[in-house]
């Protein structure tokens, strides 16, 4: 049964009373948790169904997400303070819980009473009454034995922490970026016998992939440093267009607007200080900027388009890096975006007309390729499909859906990708492979693999993006054919 309407029918016996964020948030988590539903998708049908403020709607999509990201973290804290195991408990009163130990620890905009009150208060909303008193006796214990602090700017290290402590990271209030929470009780392992459990805990990060990546070389203080930026959606950059118009003008239009920008590293790039709604800036319509993170940004400059070239990029939906291609081409040239839904490709050409980009060419193409012009272009892009690891907290739901397995089903896939990208490529051109995905096995070892096969190919360049530094993570890599 649809979670929207459910809590409204258990809302008719009080019809002064409408959904409000919190209540969305719920229905969002229950969506995602028995149907698997992408919590975006539900959260747009249920503001299209329920009006809320722009404030509303914000904290709304904050708490599920903070939520389902947080899950793990939120549930080692809840086994310590509830006296049975959590499969015991009804499953939407420790969602409840959730939420409200949620508003407690991690969004500190968020007073302590109003967590408390206004979960507990959720209770008969949905009609679990008699969970009132339990809820609230968890939640007031929970905030009368913790402790927050602020800490200075640095990195945190595992000997500065214990069982009780909780390093928070936020990257989007400057005025905040740490913060650590004490509680009375022990609640984690300990970081200095258990470090990988601990950093699990911490970051709410599966303990398989911890143990996977401490198996490809990654220390446990480097695997806190990712984790702990992995616990926050990421900065949001902008990419300019160029052909449109310029950085500053565009930084001109958004300081009008009050929001708190400043140039990135890159030449067309912007990174702003908090959160916006593209769309309420009007210049966005007019096809001046597009949001892009900058490590995205970079797979592009390190491809190097050049003007007349004819570019294919393979796995091109939603269009972003097809897109900036056809913005380093200035209009000349071709770029041609592949992608095996046709459905997804409309997002390609609506991003390339909104943009005024002409040179941006859609085209379905099979499973194994089949479709692909028989033409041989000068440069191919292979943003191949991955394990997103390293954009774990722009996407909520992805550290939840990945397993061991997931790699055995990738990693064939992406050698394809790249052979066909070969195939396409015209001697003395260049193929850059890409992921966002920070695991060794998809990335450089798959390269060095398929490098041994191909005797005309020069690995020219690799990267690295860590998590953090100064963006999301990921790998590419430049390869040219021999002439």
């Amino acid at each position: 049964m649809n979670s929207f309407r459910s809590v409204s029918r258990r809302q008719s016996a009080h019809p002064e009373r409408r959904p409000d964020a919190r209540s969305l948030a719920l229905c969002a988590l229950q969506a995602n948790q028995q149907r698997g539903v992408y919590l975006s998708q539900v959260l747009d049908d249920l503001f299209t169904q329920t009006p809320l403020l722009p404030r509303d709607r914000h904290l709304a999509t904050e708490l599920a997400a903070e939520t389902l990201r947080r899950s793990l973290t939120l549930t080692t804290i809840l086994k310590s303070y509830v006296s049975r195991p959590p499969e015991t408990v009804d499953p939407e009163v420790w969602l409840l819980l959730q939420l409200g130990c949620c508003q407690l620890i991690c969004l500190s905009q968020i007073p302590a009473h109003a967590a408390v009150n206004e979960t507990v208060a959720m209770c008969e909303r949905i009609g679990k009454d008699r969970a009132r008193g339990f809820v609230n006796g968890i939640l007031r214990t929970l905030q009368r034995e913790l402790r927050i602090s602020e800490e200075p700017a640095q990195e945190w290290t595992l000997s500065q922490l214990s069982r009780h402590s909780l390093p928070l990271l936020e990257i989007r209030r400057p005025d905040q970026s740490h913060r650590r929470i004490e509680f009375a009780r022990p609640v984690f392992a300990s970081p200095a016998t258990f470090p990988l459990d601990y950093v699990s805990q911490v970051t709410s990060l599966p303990a398989w992939l911890m143990q996977r990546w401490a198996d490809q070389q990654f220390a446990p203080e480097r695997l806190l440093q990712t984790g702990l930026w992995m616990t926050n959606p990421g900065r949001i950059s902008l990419r300019v267009n160029l052909n449109q118009t310029t950085r500053q003008a565009l930084l001109d239009i958004l300081s009008q607007a009050q929001i708190a920008a400043a140039p990135g590293h890159l030449p067309e790039s912007i990174v702003l200080s908090g959160s916006m709604t593209p769309g309420d800036v009007p210049v966005f319509h007019d096809g001046w900027f597009s949001v892009q993170d900058e490590s995205a940004m970079e797979v592009v400059d390190l491809l190097h388009p050049q003007a007349g070239e004819s570019i294919l990029d393979l796995c091109a939906a939603p269009g972003g890096k097809s897109c900036h291609i056809a913005e380093r081409l200035q209009g000349t040239g071709k770029v041609v975006a592949c992608d095996l839904s046709a459905v997804r490709l409309q997002s390609v050409t609506e991003n390339a007309v909104r943009l005024g980009l002409s040179q941006v060419q859609t085209l379905t193409i099979g499973p194994q390729g089949q479709g692909v012009p028989e033409e041989l272009f000068d440069a191919v892009l292979v943003d191949a499909p991955c394990s997103n690891t390293g954009v774990l907290g722009k996407r909520p739901e992805a550290r939840w859906r990945i397993s061991p397995e997931t790699f055995e089903e990738l990693i064939p896939m992406q050698t394809r990708l790249l052979d066909l990208a070969w195939k396409q490529t015209r001697p003395g051109g260049r193929v850059v492979y890409s992921t966002c995905s920070i695991d060794r096995e998809e990335n450089l070892d798959l390269v060095n693999s398929w490098l041994v096969k191909q005797p005309d190919a020069q690995l020219h360049t690799v990267a690295e993006a860590v998590p953090g530094q100064p963006a999301d993570g990921g790998f590419r890599a430049l390869i040219v054919k021999a002439v």
